[in-house]
């Protein structure tokens, strides 16, 4: 029953997203927005992490499984994607350059904001 409760919790702040974003038609997929909140009520310790915690390791111990239909669309549209290869993999390649990029730079400010030692 314990672990009935903690997805009932999380399943709340996924609800929670979901009016957020109908309500302001905020362009951030819902369970994102309930994650965010879900995140805020962890650090601020208005939800305790034992609240969760059973039903967060559940989930990510069968992450894997999430991933098989993903896994079979791909495999159903292989043609589709052998000719569209090239204008496939360019944009997902730059972004990933991008994101790496963006990441790194945020990193550096970051740590350079800790560093008083200038």
């Amino acid at each position: 029953m314990k672990i009935v409760k903690q997805f009932a919790i999380i399943l709340l702040f996924l609800y929670f997203g979901y009016l957020t974003e109908r309500i302001f038609n905020i362009p951030v997929p819902a369970n994102v927005i309930g994650m965010v909140f879900l995140f805020l009520a962890l650090i601020t310790k208005v939800v305790k992490l034992e609240k969760v915690e059973d039903a967060s390791n559940f989930v990510i111990q069968y992450l894997a499984v999430f991933y098989l239909v993903p896994s079979v669309g791909i495999i159903l549209y292989l043609d589709l994607l052998k000719n569209e290869f090239i204008k496939i993999i360019i944009p997902v390649f730059i972004s990933i350059i991008l994101g790496l990029l963006v990441a790194g730079k945020v990193t550096e400010l970051l740590m350079g904001r800790g560093n008083h030692d200038d």
